[in-house]
């Protein structure tokens, strides 16, 4: 009703994601804006400081259709020493816009989507551009966005195990835990120097702004997802064989994540930019255009490849949307008042 605005709870969110097929929604929102069918304006950061380091808040707004389909923002506020206090290092809120009045819609708890999300991106790079068949993956990080993508690479049909490494055991073995897929083992490892030179895909989803991947802890053949801040080293960055991103203008706007940098000096850039020849290395693609067809990226066997998302806001709408759906459709949700 338009007096009312729905609100969707942690709870109810990570019930309906279970039933969404997360990754095709998020492949088709990838797919979409390749095609030019969505806005996405810049997002804005706001960062301050507290007593024990720092905090953050990101706003990120998008639209996908032709003409508009549907229209929000998310905002995911944090910090990363959230955990020590008992609280989720990551917090936030999607609203969703009617796009005819411009009023907020539906308002839904934004953590669980995230986390699925960003694993899902990692699914599509997976099976677009590992150099082989992933039967081994490697997630090093066990916070939610850690157990979101061992959940759904146990959902690929060729992967065998997954090990989930993090500082903390005791997290990776409840994230191992979490895991009733009989088909494929989960187990968390304390030494990840014991199985990262036999995983096909590693997945680095933690908070750390001190690189720990460097080019020789990879061996030739594999695929390295860097969704957590500044996992990856230089000299893996510029030594991939091929580096892969999601949003170009996303990454090369940044100031903060290494890569970032790497592009604002000169030493990384776009293909087909004429100043690629004087680059030690160039972004081969952006992930949409894989699915849409326009570049194509045919990793050999013995090839390192990196991709280096960055986190777009037409994931998160698409699916906010799809939730929102469900919701309704279900009767779920709680009406609140303007």
């Amino acid at each position: 009703m338009p007096d009312e605005i729905c609100y969707i709870d942690t709870r109810t969110v990570a019930t309906l994601l279970e039933e969404i097929a997360v990754v095709d929604v998020v492949e088709e929102a990838l797919r979409s804006h390749a095609l030019g069918r969505t806005v996405m304006p810049a997002e804005a950061y706001l960062r301050w400081t507290t007593d024990d380091g720092w905090a953050r808040s990101l706003t990120l707004p998008a639209a996908l259709g032709m003409p508009t389909g549907t229209a929000g923002i998310k905002v995911i506020n944090g910090n990363v020493a959230n955990p020590g206090r008992g609280v989720a290092r990551a917090s936030g809120l999607v609203l969703l816009f009617d796009v005819l009045t411009g009023q907020v819609r539906t308002v839904m708890a934004a953590a669980n989507l995230s986390a699925m999300r960003t694993a899902a991106v990692s699914i599509i790079g997976v099976r677009r551009l590992a150099p082989r068949p992933v039967e081994h993956a490697l997630v090093i990080g066990a916070g939610p966005i850690g157990a979101a993508h061992v959940r759904l690479l146990c959902q690929e049909p060729t992967v065998r195990t997954v090990w989930v490494h993090d500082l903390d055991g005791d997290r990776a073995a409840a994230v191992a835990a979490l895991t009733s897929d009989v088909r494929v083992r989960v187990d968390p490892v304390r030494d990840r120097a014991s199985v990262i030179g036999d995983a096909d895909v590693i997945v680095a989803a933690t908070t750390s702004v001190n690189a720990h991947l460097g080019l020789r802890h990879i061996r030739p053949g594999t695929l390295v997802v860097n969704v957590g801040l500044d996992d990856c080293a230089q000299d893996l960055l510029l030594g991939a064989d091929h580096l892969v991103v999601d949003s170009w203008a996303l990454v090369a706007d940044d100031d903060k994540r290494l890569l970032g940098q790497l592009i604002r000096s000169g030493r990384v850039t776009a293909a087909g930019d004429s100043t690629s020849a004087r680059a030690e290395q160039v972004v081969r693609a952006e992930l949409g255009q894989l699915i849409a067809g326009s570049v194509m990226v045919s990793p050999r066997q013995d090839d390192r490849v990196v991709l280096n998302p960055f986190g777009m806001a037409v994931n998160d709408i698409a699916l906010a949307t799809a939730v929102e759906q469900s919701a309704a459709a279900k009767g779920f949700g709680l009406p609140l008042p303007r």
